[in-house]
């Protein structure tokens, strides 16, 4: 149960909030230049646990608004003070999600303002296994390419660009099938407890090793810069080879 609680995407189900700091104030994209943001919706898998106290997978969504502003000089991630929170270790995860995979597409993040609220009342979301799909879309809205239905994705982004492993990958599957969603992408990289499970019917997985696989995944569109970002990718490949 423990695993859970370090490794997964987890929600309190019994509604506690942070206090303290990492609630930032922002005006919300409706009342700041409404014409000049992007929105969307994003599914994303997490586990919680049942009132038995066993883990079970979940489905649920945030929104992630999106605008490019010339003449700043650094990334804006901003998260949503409610109706749900972000921890503090959520909230620093998807800011280095989004560098490490904008780095890996060849894209440089410093005019991005991404606003993220979770519009789940008195909940937390803890652990870093949205990050993957939150960098993904983010990547997705800053070259204008949508999403495809009913394809949801768990994972967390490496600095070097990988997707990472990440806890409860049956127990995500499972949810996603309940919900009808037919292709759910995942980490290549699995822990050991996650590597064997029965593929849903009629539902496929697909094992991804880097963001560039997973964009070309949940977009259907290559990156035009995927040529000289798997050059980085080798390069550091060939270093971490080399210190070893």
């Amino acid at each position: 149960m423990h695993h859970f609680m370090r490794t997964a995407c987890v929600f309190s189900i019994l509604a506690w909030s942070i206090s303290g700091g990492w609630a930032f104030s922002f005006p919300q994209p409706a009342v700041a230049e409404q014409h000049h943001w992007q929105k969307q919706s994003v599914t994303f898998l997490g586990t919680t646990f049942d009132p038995n106290s066993e883990p079970i997978g979940i489905v649920t969504e945030l929104d992630i608004s999106f605008r490019k502003q010339e003449g700043q000089e650094a990334l804006n991630v901003t998260f949503s003070s409610g109706p749900g929170k972000f921890s503090p270790f959520t909230q620093v995860a998807i800011q280095s999600g989004i560098v490490s995979a904008a780095r890996m597409a060849g894209l440089d993040p410093k005019t991005w303002n991404v606003f993220l609220t979770f519009p789940s009342p008195g909940v937390t979301i803890y652990g870093d296994s949205l990050t993957a799909m939150v960098s993904v879309v983010t990547l997705a809205m800053a070259n204008d390419n949508p999403i495809l239905l009913n394809r949801v994705m768990t994972g967390k982004v490496t600095p070097d660009g990988h997707i990472g492993a990440v806890g409860g990958i049956p127990l995500k599957i499972q949810a996603a099938y309940a919900e009808h969603i037919s292709r759910v992408i995942i980490p290549d990289d699995r822990l050991p407890e996650d590597n064997e499970w029965q593929t849903p019917f009629l539902m496929q997985i697909s094992p991804v090793n880097t963001v560039l696989q997973a964009y070309q995944m949940l977009t259907g569109t290559t990156l035009s810069s995927a040529k000289n970002a798997t050059g980085l990718m080798v390069q550091n490949f060939n270093e971490r080879q080399g210190r070893n």
